[in-house]
């Protein structure tokens, strides 16, 4: 008895006494092979219990339907991924399925061999790249090489290239301005690890210069404490602010649960939201 998945397209074209390229036409959809022999060939392969081998089909066809997202975990000063993140990737796995494209989620650090290997071994169609630093190799060999890429993110020089990203400067900014507005000057603020500025991540680079903005706009104090992202950091420097700094009427923060530890602080130190403090909580 043959096993269904040893029938090859070999073994439907000699059952069915036509060629292998006939087999091959019909398989692909093309409309110049006559009713008759069409739907012969259809039976044949129904009876055989052929399957057509996907990737082979879409690689004549010139296009492998597939989609890959680098998102590379090992980032200095940062954990594997955030709900912020997934929400990202969960969109963007959405997206491909609704445009019949295949996903693919790549965690691990890829090198300038094994990106360029993505295309030139036809394993994709195009990437989408995350966690996006302002001088990004991977964006410079994309582009060099005229590969189809996205970024979910922005670098420095973006000329010619499509992305979509949160204004993580104009978030900062806009917190300063209203917290001011409403008669703060003595405002802490959390930011993200020194390492992942020193390393060129984005968000990280344009927080910190819109915290730095603000200062000089109005005049104020710094006041302010770099942390992790595990809560006992967050809850530290939180902490640490408030003795420093008992002047203070504001906080913020870029980091996403940022908002938990310094409530968290605030309680602990007998102070009470809004009535105490004034708090702005972005990537929340």
């Amino acid at each position: 008895m043959t096993n269904l998945n040893d029938v090859t397209i070999v073994d439907v074209a000699k059952a069915a006494g036509v060629s292998v390229s006939t087999v091959s036409r019909i398989l692909n959809g093309k409309l110049d092979v006559a009713k008759a022999t069409r739907e012969h060939v259809q039976n044949i392969i129904s009876e055989l219990g052929y399957t057509p081998h996907a990737q082979a089909q879409r690689l004549r066809a010139g296009s492998t339907r597939n989609i890959a997202l680098l998102f590379p975990l090992e980032l200095p000063g940062k954990p594997t991924y955030n709900a912020l993140e997934m929400d990202f990737i969960v969109g963007a796995a959405v997206a491909a399925g609704e445009n019949k494209f295949y996903f693919n989620l790549l965690t691990t650090p890829v090198t300038q061999q094994s990106l360029q290997s993505l295309y030139r071994s036809a394993q994709v169609d195009g990437v989408a790249l995350m966690n996006i630093h302002t001088h990004d190799w991977r964006v410079e060999l994309l582009r060099q090489h005229q590969y189809p890429f996205v970024m979910i993110g922005h670098c420095d020089d973006n000329n010619n290239l499509s992305f979509i990203d949160l204004d993580f400067d104009g978030a900062v900014v806009t917190a300063f301005d209203h917290l001011v507005e409403l008669g703060h000057r003595e405002i802490g603020f959390i930011a993200l690890p020194q390492e992942m500025r020193q390393t060129g991540f984005g968000p990280a680079l344009r927080a910190w210069s819109a915290y730095d903005k603000s200062l000089q706009k109005y005049g104020l104090s710094a006041h302010y404490l770099e942390a992790g992202y595990a809560t006992q950091d967050l809850l530290e420097a939180a902490l640490s602010l408030i003795d420093s700094h008992p002047q203070m009427t504001a906080f913020v923060t870029t980091h996403e649960f940022g908002s938990l530890s310094i409530i968290q602080a605030m309680q602990m130190r007998g102070r009470r939201i809004p009535e105490d403090y004034s708090l702005v909580a972005l990537m929340t």
